[in-house]
This record gives structure tokens, sequence and C-alpha cells, in this order.
């Protein structure tokens, strides 16, 4: 796949949605599955580590660090700043910093750990991905470690017809998890990536909501929502193959860990990696 897109995502693209993150769940933020990996990782750090986290999520910023962490949160949204800064639980002295991550403004090979949460899928697909990664391979120091969950699509395109049909048997556990089906099943329809917008209008021909989904967790009136908000029609999401992030990522990083077990039925295609960085460059 080779997207001819402009490689970086939107400015303040979460400007558009953040009326709605928070009511967004799970697979869309991190479940405990996955927190619970990131939090294994983290237990690897030595005292006192230098730490950047990709946002503001507060299930990572909120783990428990090391004690001594230097902990950056890095956000290029001021919308979303405002809404998540300061958080309910941080490390002592934890700051957050508006700036690209892109061109994050730390020294060569100054951090020990970068953590982040679905940051790739709003870059354009492979050219905004390398962006992202020779950054985070750049401020690292040597076997630093990155560890990101990802959303991925299968590698066999899933039909919309048989998205309603298990929607219908109401064996889909939330709009948010719709959602990601929905945006990988509809990857490349209309030109690179995903538009949120086309899997908005492809909602609303959806039949009724099901009556054991009514009202449930993952349903409700102010989740449903989250799907029917247009998105600017320039907005597009990038959902590699797994095989795909792989080789994206095999130049300048080792892989570690692959956790598949988030305790959802998205596990497979939103997986956590715990990457250890390699002297070669990202992209050579």
């Amino acid at each position: 796949m080779n997207d001819e897109a402009d490689p970086t995502p939107p400015r303040d693209h979460f400007a558009h949605i953040v009326r709605d993150w928070a009511h967004f769940g799970p697979p869309l933020r991190p479940p405990a599955g996955d927190v619970a990996a990131m939090q294994r990782a983290i237990d690897t750090l030595g005292r006192a580590p230098r730490a950047v986290v990709l946002g503001l999520t507060p299930e990572i910023v909120g783990c428990d660090w090391p004690e001594g962490t230097e902990l950056s949160a890095v956000d290029h949204s001021p919308a979303m700043m405002r809404m998540l800064w300061p958080p309910m639980r941080a490390p002592a002295n934890a700051r957050a910093m508006l700036a690209n991550w892109c061109a994050m403004p730390m020294p060569d090979r100054s951090v020990d750990v970068v953590v982040g949460d679905g940051c790739y899928v709003v870059f354009g697909f492979p050219d905004g991905y390398r962006s992202l990664t020779r950054e985070v391979h750049r401020i690292l120091r040597p076997s630093g470690r990155f560890v990101i969950r990802v959303f991925l699509r299968p590698d066999r395109r899933e039909t919309l017809d048989r998205i309603v049909g298990d929607f219908e048997a109401a064996r889909i556990s939330s709009v948010h998890a719709l959602k990601i089906r929905l945006w990988a099943a509809m990857h490349g329809a209309n030109g690179p990536g995903t538009r949120p917008d086309d899997v908005r209008r492809a909602w609303l021909g959806f039949p009724p909501l099901p009556a054991g989904l009514a009202g449930r967790i993952g349903w409700t009136s102010e989740e449903l929502e989250t799907i029917e908000s247009p998105r600017p029609p320039e907005t597009r999401y990038f959902l590699p193959t797994l095989q795909e992030f792989r080789e994206h990522m095999s130049p300048g990083f080792r892989e570690l860990e692959c956790h598949r077990d988030g305790g959802h039925e998205l596990a497979d295609l939103c997986p956590t990696f715990v990457f250890e960085t390699t002297e070669a460059s990202p992209g050579d």
C-alpha cells in the first residue's frame, strides 16, 4: 500500500473531535489489557527515566511511573490541552508541551522511552508514518523503548454486508469497535486511507439499532453521536496491515513484544508493540 496523500495530519485535527472525546471508549481508547502491556514495559525502566508521551492519553500519563520520572506529554492540539491537562494522575512535575510530534523540542538521544496510543492513524502511509518514526528514533537513546498501540486493517478486506450482519445480530460490542471495522473496510474506497465522514455516511445507511444494543454501554446516545458528528472532508485515517507496519518499523527498531490480547474482539487489529531502537536509521 502506498497512499499518496499529505503525510502530516490536519492542523489541530483533534479540535474537531474534542467535544466527543469524553464519550470515546475502548478500543478507540486503550483497553485495560493494553494499558497493562504498557505498564509492563514501563516497569522495566530504571530510576528517574526521561519519558515522552505522544498525546495526553490519561490511561498512559496515569500509569505507575518509576520514582523520579521526568515526563513530557507532547500534543499539537490546544483544544485537547485545555480539556485534558492537568491530568487527574501523573508523575510529579509532569509537563505538557504544545508541539508537533514530528519536530519535538528534545535533543538527540535524550529520552529513555516514548509511549503513544493510536498516534499513527492520522498520518499518511508511508511518508507520514516515516516522519513520526524518524523523530521518535532521533530523540530515543540507544536501546531506548518505543511503546505504541496501532490501528491496523486485516489482510483480507471485510465487506460492509458482513459488518451490517454482525450489527443486526448484536455481535459488535460498541460503536467504537464498529468505527474501526468501518475504517478498515472502507480503506482506499475513496482515495488514500479512509475519510471519517464517509464512515459517518455509511453508518447513516445502517438498519435501526437492535433492541439488544439500545442503551447498553458502548451504544448510548452520547456514544452514537461520536459516529454521527460530521468530520472535515479532508480528514483521513491510515491503517496498514500488520506486515506493512512491521516492515515499516524494522529498519530502525527491533520488535520486543506484540500484545494482542486486549480483552475485546478487535485485539488483533489494535495491538500494542514494544520496540527497541537499533543503530540503523528508519527508512534506510
